[in-house]
C-alpha cells in the first residue's frame, strides 16, 4: 500500500515537523534509543532487543509492554482448515501497553480474553463450564441404553470377570480437541431450568392420557453377590449405597429418593422372582425396575458393583443393566393439553384439563394429563388447531401442526434453528448439533422470533460477530470468507476453511465472523492506524531486493502482464524501462522501484543503439532490473502470466535478495495509532525510504540537525 507521501513539503520543513513533534524518551543521545528503557540490551547497530514480556514492534525502545497470548476467535487461516493461532488478547480485547494487560470485549474473560463468559452468569441458576468440562456432564445412561446396555461385555476386563471396571459404563464422549474446547464457556442449568442463561423455567412433561396400547420404561439388573454394597445412577445422580440384602421395599426407596425422577410418588417399581428375599445373592438374581412417572424411552440405570463380593471365590461379584422393555408412552411438555409458562415454569392447561397422577387421573404431577369434565371430541382451538394443523381425530384428537408451529393447537410458533454454540457432544470431538436458536437465544414463541445473547446475531442467533462491525475500516467476514481473504508477504494467499461440512475441527467455518482491515488500518476490529514502514537507517551493509526480467521477442508484436502482490500491469515489448518504471510505481502495493537495463551501455541519449535497444523485450534479448526501494525487505518475486504473442524466451528471477529491514517507524520511533503517524526517537527524521531526509514521515533518517550538528 501507498504511504501518504507529502512530496510537496521542503526538506528544511520537513526537519521542523519532526524537531517540533515531541519525541520519545530522553533528549540525551545514546546507542539504543532510549538505553532500552531498562527492559532490553542494546545490541549491534543500537538495535535493542527487549526483555521478556515487552515488545520491539509496539516500541523500538521497548517502553511497552506485550499483552498475553490466546487462541484467536477469529483470524486468517495460516493453511487449509488450520486457524485460531496465538493472538494477542486472542484478538477480542484491546492491549494496555503500559501494563501489558488486556482489556476485553463484552462477553469475554481472561488474562487474554480467552474465554467467553457465561451469559448473565447463568442467572445464578446453572453451572457456568467449558465446552470440555459440559462433555464430562452428560449422562452415560443416554450413550448406554442406545448400545446394548451395561453387561459383563462392558464391565469385565478379561474373560473370567477377575477384574471388573464398572467406569467403563459411565463413559462419555470427550470433547478436547476442537479449537474452542476450553474457550467457550456456557451454562448447565438446574433441574427446571433451561435456556441459553438459565433464565427460561420448564414443565413437567407427561403422558398424554388419550393415546393408548403404551407401556412404561422397563430396566433389568443383575446382580451376583453375598457381601457388600452397590450404587445405581440415573441422570447423573447416584443413590446411597445398597446393601446385598436389601428388600424390595429397601431397593425401592433407594432409587425413589432420586430427584432426578419426575412426577408424584411413587416413581418406579422394583420387583424380583424365584422366592428371593435379597437383592443379591451369589449365584445372581434379576430385578425388574418398572418406571412410573418417567415416560418414554428413558436412560439406562448406571450400576456401580466395585464394592460388591463373593465369598465362595466360584463366580466372581457382577451387577449389570440393561433395557428389557423400552416405553413407548408420550413425554410431552404439559401432557399436550397446555402451554408452559416460562416464566413461572406453570402448566397452563387447556379447558378441561388439570394436573394428573400420570396416568390420566386426577394427581399432583403438576402436568395437564387428567379431563376433569367431559369427554374428548374434539381437536383443540377455534378452528380446531387454529387453522394451523390438522385434526388426526379420535382417539387422540391431537393437532398435526404444520412447520413452524406447535402446542397443542398450534398456537405456539417455533423459531429458527442453527447449530448450537454449547451443547453435549454427539461423537468423540463433535458437537454443535442444530439447536433452537442456536441455543444462545430465547425463542419468542408468540413471534417467532429469537432473542438472542449479547454479541450473538442472526435469525437462529447463529453469528458471533465483529465488535462495533470493525468500526468502519473494515469488512466483517466469517472465517471460511477470512481465509479467502489470507495474504502472505502481501501476496494473496488464499485457503480454504471448512470446506468439508462433515469436518468437526472446522464447524465455525460460517459462524465466527472477524475483521478484514482495510489499507491504512489494523487491530482484531480495525480500531488502529497504521504508520509508515521502513528500513532501520542505523543497521548497515544491507541491500534493496532487485529482480530481473529477461525478455526475447522478435517481431515487437507480443503483450504480457507484470504482477507483484495480488495487483498487475500490462506490458508490451515495446514499452521501456521507463515505461514500466511509471507503471510500476502506480500500483498501490509498490511505493517506488528504480528500472534499468542490465547492459550499462544502454540507457536513454547513448550512442549507437540497436532500434530495439530500449526495449523491455529485444530480438536479441532484453535484460532489465527492477530495483525495489520501497518497500524494502525480501519482498515477493513478480510473476509473469498472459502472455501474448511474445515468440521468445520470458522470465523474472531475483537476483539480489532485499535484506534491508521494513518495519513499523523503521524502528527508530513509535507509532501514535491514533493519527497513524510516527513519534521519532531523537535523532531521526521522514527519509525518503533509502536513509537519505525525504518525506515518508517514517523515522527513517538520521537527522543531521539533531544535537546542534
Amino acid at each position: 500500500m501507498k504511504n501518504n507521501i507529502l512530496k510537496s513539503i521542503a526538506v528544511t520543513s520537513i526537519h521542523l515537523i519532526f524537531l517540533a513533534n515531541p519525541s520519545v524518551g530522553s533528549s540525551t543521545y545514546t546507542p539504543c534509543p532510549n538505553s532500552c528503557s531498562g527492559n532490553g540490551k542494546c545490541t549491534t547497530w543500537g538495535v535493542c532487543e527487549c526483555f521478556t514480556g515487552f515488545s520491539f514492534d509496539a516500541a523500538p525502545d521497548c517502553s511497552l509492554r506485550n499483552c498475553p497470548l490466546g487462541p484467536a476467535w477469529s483470524d486468517s487461516a495460516t493453511a487449509d482448515d488450520v486457524a485460531h493461532n496465538f493472538a494477542e488478547c486472542s484478538n477480542r480485547g484491546k492491549c494496555d501497553r503500559n501494563t501489558g494487560q488486556c482489556s476485553c470485549d463484552a462477553m469475554f474473560e481472561g488474562s487474554a480474553c480467552e474465554r467467553l463468559a457465561c451469559p448473565n452468569d447463568c442467572s445464578g441458576r446453572g453451572r457456568c463450564l467449558s465446552a470440555k468440562a459440559l462433555a464430562r456432564m452428560e449422562d452415560p445412561g443416554v450413550l448406554r441404553k442406545a448400545s446394548g446396555g451395561c453387561t459383563s461385555t462392558e464391565v469385565c476386563s478379561d474373560a473370567g470377570c477377575t477384574s471388573r471396571n464398572y467406569g467403563a459404563c459411565s463413559e462419555v464422549n470427550v470433547y478436547e480437541t476442537p479449537w474452542e474446547a476450553d474457550q467457550f464457556f456456557g451454562c448447565l442449568c438446574d433441574a427446571g431450568y433451561a435456556g441459553y442463561d438459565c433464565s427460561v423455567r420448564t414443565c413437567v412433561r407427561g403422558d398424554d392420557p388419550l393415546s393408548t396400547s403404551q407401556v412404561n420404561d422397563v430396566q433389568l439388573l443383575e446382580c451376583q453377590a453375598d457381601f457388600g454394597t452397590f450404587t445405581l445412577s440415573f441422570k447423573r445422580e447416584s443413590t446411597a449405597p445398597i446393601s446385598v440384602d436389601a428388600s424390595v421395599s429397601d431397593v425401592t426407596d433407594a432409587i425413589n429418593a432420586l430427584s432426578s425422577l419426575e412426577g408424584q410418588q411413587p416413581k418406579v417399581a422394583v420387583s424380583w422372582t424365584g422366592g428371593v428375599s435379597t437383592v443379591c445373592i451369589a449365584s445372581g438374581n434379576n430385578i425388574q425396575v418398572t418406571f412410573l412417572q418417567d415416560f418414554g424411552d428413558l436412560p439406562l440405570l448406571i450400576p456401580d458393583g466395585t464394592n460388591l463380593g463373593q465369598t465362595s471365590g466360584v463366580d466372581p461379584p457382577l451387577l449389570t443393566a440393561q433395557k428389557v422393555v423400552t416405553g413407548d408412552k408420550e413425554s410431552d411438555i404439559c401432557s399436550s393439553h397446555g402451554t408452559c409458562d416460562e416464566d413461572k415454569g406453570i402448566c397452563q392447561c387447556l379447558d378441561d384439563w388439570m394436573t394428573s397422577d400420570g396416568y390420566g387421573n386426577a394427581g399432583t404431577r403438576g402436568d395437564c394429563g387428567h379431563r376433569s369434565t367431559g369427554t374428548t371430541s374434539t381437536c383443540p382451538g377455534e378452528p380446531a388447531c387454529l387453522g394451523h394443523g390438522t385434526c388426526l381425530g379420535p382417539p387422540t384428537y391431537r393437532c398435526d401442526c404444520e412447520s413452524g408451529r406447535s402446542g397443542p393447537d398450534c398456537s405456539l410458533i417455533d423459531c429458527p434453528t442453527g447449530k448450537s454454540w454449547f451443547s453435549f457432544p454427539t461423537a468423540a470431538n463433535a458437537a454443535h448439533s442444530d439447536g433452537e436458536c442456536s441455543d444462545m437465544g430465547i425463542c419468542n414463541r408468540n413471534t417467532g422470533q429469537c432473542e438472542c445473547a449479547s454479541g450473538f446475531e442472526g435469525a437462529a442467533c447463529q453469528y458471533l460477530t465483529c465488535q462495533q462491525d470493525c468500526l468502519g475500516n473494515g469488512e466483517c467476514q466469517s472465517m471460511a470468507t477470512l481465509a479467502g481473504s489470507n495474504e502472505v508477504n502481501g501476496v494473496p494467499t488464499p485457503y480454504t476453511y471448512g470446506s468439508d461440512p462433515n469436518n468437526s475441527l472446522t464447524w465455525d467455518s460460517d459462524q465466527v465472523f472477524g475483521c478484514f482491515c482495510s489499507d491504512n488500518f489494523e487491530g482484531y476490529n480495525c480500531n488502529l492506524k497504521s504508520c509508515p514502514k521502513g528500513d532501520d537507517p542505523n543497521t548497515q551493509h544491507q541491500d534493496n531486493e532487485i529482480h530481473q526480467l529477461s525478455c526475447t521477442d522478435s517481431n515487437d508484436a507480443g503483450s504480457f502482464e507484470l504482477s507483484f502482490r495480488g495487483q498487475s500491469v500490462s506490458v508490451t515489448a515495446t514499452n521501456t524501462a521507463a515505461d514500466l518504471e511509471t507503471a510500476l510505481n502506480g500500483l498501490s502495493v509498490i511505493e517506488e522501484v528504480s528500472i534499468s537495463y542490465n547492459d550499462p551501455s544502454i540507457y536513454v541519449g547513448a550512442p549507437s543503439l540497436d532500434p530495439d535497444a530500449l526495449q523491455i523485450c529485444r530480438a536479441s534479448e532484453g535484460l532489465i532490473d527492477i530495483e525495489f526501494k520501497s518497500p524494502t525487505g525480501n519482498v515477493p518475486q513478480m510473476d509473469i502470466s498472459n502472455l501474448v504473442g511474445i515468440d521468445g524466451a520470458l522470465t523474472i528471477i531475483t537476483t539480489r535478495d532485499g535484506t534491508k529491514e521494513y518495519i513499523t517507524c523503521s524502528g527508530r520511533g513509535i507509532c501514535d495509532h491514533t493519527s497513524g503517524l510516527c513519534k521519532c526517537f531523537p535523532g531521526f527524521a521522514s527519509s525518503d525510504g533509502q536513509g537519505n531526509l525525504g518525506s515518508r514521515r517514517d523515522c527513517g533518517a538520521r537527522n543531521p540537525y539533531a544535537y546542534g550538528t
